[in-house]
């Protein structure tokens, strides 16, 4: 991708020759012969390749392989079968073990007597070493116990099939950028091969905030299909990568013909809400772990269009939201009836809080700024959560007397700061 794909073959061919289960570099060069047009033996070691990467539990690198030998004229249909039966929540090859993690290249450089070869020469070489390789028996057994993936593993073998194959190879240089955070999301990606960062912008002038690192099978962009919120964070390629993405409007079709594969995906984006929630959620962690998954299944999901309101100043209010994704401004009013914006929150923050916990009217209005989820826990439902995880109470007490006195002060400050104006 960097215009050098000689001093790469070079290098694939070398690792490939030092180690016969560098597949990796054995799926390179069949993508790169199979592109020059010399595909006949490419396409018999993708195929080879597909079963190889699912003996070892890499889901998405056999289906890059399978779209590689499509590419060449094989049968996608029967190959991505074959990875869905292997993976498929009714596979009996499934078990609970951890995907194996790739080998570890050798410390290999290119060889020294390739060095001067190229062009039809150079893919000859590359011909012969996967030649080499196509002629290894594999040391992985075939019944290998695989794992249980999240969210494909959720589906039937004929269900996750029909995911698979609405995914797309992309390939990204190092430096671009597949999220970019604000912006409506439209696609969602796992991860083939390649190193990601998850980043958001901090102040101006300062360097953006580094989230996670992201590598082999994460999977991410997820909430833009099941949400119109918009992009909590970017994210960035830091080297060369090979991602699967699939369109919201292709899983939207696929989701009217196999609903379970909607209603999977939606299992699956409230599990990993869940899991942000803990990391950035104050409320959250106030409650023991053991007792978390409990209280997370009092909760409902709602949606809000912007403009909506979750909460109206003067209202005795329906429960708490604890927001997941999207933005919400708080809005109260000064003494002539005119609306102050207080504050702006985001992911991890609650509102709704101070009617329930101080009992008495909401003092502000709390209108969703973007398309915004949150999830829900209502009155009745509340009483119940506090009777059972009381430091709940003790958390949200704090928050909700904290957050009643700022917006007493900010109201009282913009009073005294229209009389200052009127006095002048």
């Amino acid at each position: 991708m960097a215009g050098k794909t000689d001093d790469a073959l070079r290098l694939a061919i070398g690792l490939l020759e030092a180690d016969s289960q560098q597949l990796g570099a054995a799926l390179f060069l069949s993508r790169v012969l199979i592109h020059e047009g010399r595909g006949f033996l490419a396409a018999e070691v993708a195929t080879r390749l597909v079963d190889a990467f699912t003996r070892r539990g890499d889901l998405p690198q056999a289906v890059v392989a399978a779209k590689t030998a499509a590419e060449a004229g094989e049968d996608a249909d029967a190959l991505l079968v074959a990875v869905a039966d292997a993976f498929g929540s009714d596979s009996d090859r499934l078990g609970d073990v951890a995907p194996a993690p790739p080998p570890l290249p050798p410390n290999v450089e290119a060889p020294k007597a390739l060095a001067a070869v190229k062009g039809d020469a150079l893919l000859d070489k590359a011909e012969s070493a996967l030649q080499s390789y196509f002629e290894t028996d594999d040391p992985i057994g075939e019944d290998t116990t695989l794992p249980k993936l999240p969210l494909f593993s959720g589906l039937d073998g004929d269900e996750l099939k029909e995911l698979l194959a609405a995914f797309s190879l992309k390939d990204v240089k190092g430096g671009d950028t597949l999220v970019v955070e604000g912006q409506e999301g439209t696609d969602a990606f796992v991860i083939a091969n390649g190193l990601l960062h998850v980043e958001r912008a901090a102040e101006e002038g300062e360097e953006p905030i580094l989230l996670a690192a992201l590598g082999p099978g994460a999977i991410f962009g997820e909430m833009a299909l099941v949400s119109d919120a918009p992009r909590a964070a970017s994210v960035v390629a830091d080297e060369v990568a090979t991602v699967l993405a699939i369109a919201r409007d292709d899983l939207e079709r696929l989701a009217k013909v196999t609903p379970e594969i909607g209603q999977q995906l939606a299992s699956f984006c409230r599990g990993r809400m869940i899991a942000n929630l803990l990391r950035h959620s104050s409320i959250l962690r106030s409650v023991s772990g053991a007792d978390r998954e409990a209280l997370f299944h009092r909760f409902g999901t709602e949606h809000f269009d912007p403009g909506q309101s979750l909460v109206e100043e003067g209202s005795e209010g329906t429960g708490l939201f604890l927001l997941a994704s999207g933005a919400v401004e708080v809005v109260g009013k000064d003494s002539d009836g005119d609306e102050l914006r207080i504050a702006e929150l985001g992911p991890g923050n609650v509102v709704g809080e101070i009617s329930l916990v101080l009992r008495r009217p909401a003092n502000a209005t709390v209108r969703a700024l973007t398309p915004t989820v949150a999830l829900h826990l209502g009155r009745d439902a509340f009483q119940d959560a506090i009777r059972e995880h009381p430091t709940l109470l003790g958390e949200l007490y704090e928050t909700a007397t904290q957050r009643d006195e700022e917006t007493r002060t900010v109201v009282a400050q913009e009073a005294m700061d229209v009389e200052d104006i009127v006095l002048l």
